[in-house]
């Protein structure tokens, strides 16, 4: 499951990650959730503590676009240290782009493959987390 926030090859295998594009009927472990904006959702229903779920308790949902995985989605409705998921993310991704909007501090990453955006409500702790595969983007 993904679980690491994601970067390098090696932690993605040792969490045992669904590699990005990867067919979704060779994917085990998810539920249907719903369909939106031609976006097929699925929740995980076994999270492999690793990456950010060694430290946070997460809920995943995996998007998947033309049958193939898009996005993964991962949420935190309580954290209990903010500081240490983005840490997590910079680790992997280096210095994020920064703004805050309506409550939220919004933190974005891109390399060549991915796209990331993590929103973080600290008066409330909840994170959200979400991570797009560029190749399936669609083209405006």
């Amino acid at each position: 499951m993904l679980l690491t926030a994601g970067g390098a090859a090696a932690q993605a295998e040792k969490c045992n990650a669904i590699p990005w594009g990867e067919a979704l009927s060779s994917v085990e472990e998810i539920e249907y959730s719903h369909t939106a904006g031609g976006i097929r959702y699925y929740l995980v229903k076994k999270v492999k503590a690793c990456g950010i779920s060694k430290i946070e308790d997460t809920r995943v949902t995996y998007g998947f676009r033309e049958n193939k995985l898009y996005t993964t989605i991962v949420e935190i409705e309580k954290a209990r240290d903010v500081k240490n998921v983005i840490a997590i993310l910079m680790d992997d991704y280096g210095l994020p782009d920064h703004k805050k909007s309506d409550g939220w501090d919004i933190y974005k990453w891109e390399n060549e493959n991915l796209k990331i955006k993590l929103k973080s409500q600290y008066s409330t702790d909840r994170i959200k987390i979400g991570m797009y595969y560029k190749p399936l983007i669609p083209k405006e």
